[in-house]
């Protein structure tokens, strides 16, 4: 199975932001399967498992140092692998710190999905009849989940996209489209299009355990769908404080700690 988003150096600035969590978790005790036509229960702070850092999404073989070269899989068009190699992230085999071209770090952008499930901070589902709202502790930002109706004809693009969802058995079904192309699906910089449709399906394992599966469909990136998978574990120390992107913190960060290690010898 290739590891397609690895942690990664660019993930760190995040990492030395965080608090420590606190807060007592609120999580049932036991979990069961849903019974048809109950709501499968996913409530907990949900994030990766301990020492995993910003993990990946688990595609076909080991990837992200691969990104863009010869053993990358993705079945990327032809601009959208060129896009990829004139990218500068801060990890994968063209990993810089110097003159990045993320637009997390670079301008603070949003991260969109799926990439906000790749930075090391906890998210949370609201379960309501007609919305269910996911928070990110990332941002701070929540994303609201429409269940009681279909895809607007043609909606704007935003970094978001629109996502509208259904339970099928003990799993929640999400389907978004609406992206603007802004984003990266990635921490090594892999593009999408406008026409980028995801779907995400997530389903409780066990008590402590969180599996995402995903679809990327978006032909006019990539020549066929790709599918990936996560995997989180339930946080017991409270939903923690939020981490906001800041441009003087990433500055400081990049001059007192990123420059000393980079910096050529003299």
């Amino acid at each position: 199975m290739r590891n397609l988003f690895l942690h990664s150096a660019g993930v760190l600035l995040g990492v030395l932001a965080l608090s420590a969590p606190s807060g007592a978790q609120t999580s049932p005790a036991n979990s069961k399967p849903a019974a048809q036509g109950q709501v499968p229960d996913l409530s907990g702070d949900w994030g990766n498992p301990v020492g995993a850092g910003g993990g990946g999404f688990i595609i076909s073989d080991p990837g992200d140092k691969k990104a863009g070269t010869p053993q990358d899989d993705t079945p990327y068009q032809p601009w959208a692998l060129a896009k990829l190699n004139s990218e500068r992230p801060e990890n994968g085999p063209h990993a810089t710190f110097e003159n990045t071209t993320d637009p997390r770090l670079k301008y603070c952008d949003p991260v969109g999905v799926p990439r906000v499930y790749l930075v090391p901070t906890q998210f949370r589902f609201v379960q309501t009849p007609d919305i269910v709202y996911i928070l990110y502790q990332y941002g701070p930002t929540w994303r609201p989940i429409a269940m009681s109706r279909g895809h607007r004809q043609d909606p704007d693009p935003t970094w978001w996209g629109e996502s509208v969802g259904r339970y099928e058995g003990d799993t929640l079904v999400i389907d978004t489209i609406g992206f603007n192309d802004k984003t990266w699906l990635d921490h090594v910089g892999r593009p999408h299009s406008e026409e980028l449709h995801l779907v995400e399906r997530f389903r409780r394992v066990n008590h402590d355990t969180l599996q995402m599966d995903l679809l990327f469909d978006d032909p006019k990136a990539y020549t066929k769908p790709w599918a990936g998978r996560k995997i989180f574990a339930l946080q017991h120390g409270g939903f923690g404080d939020a981490y906001a992107c800041s441009m003087s913190e990433y500055e400081h960060f990049r001059q007192s700690v990123v420059d000393p290690v980079t910096a050529p010898k003299k």
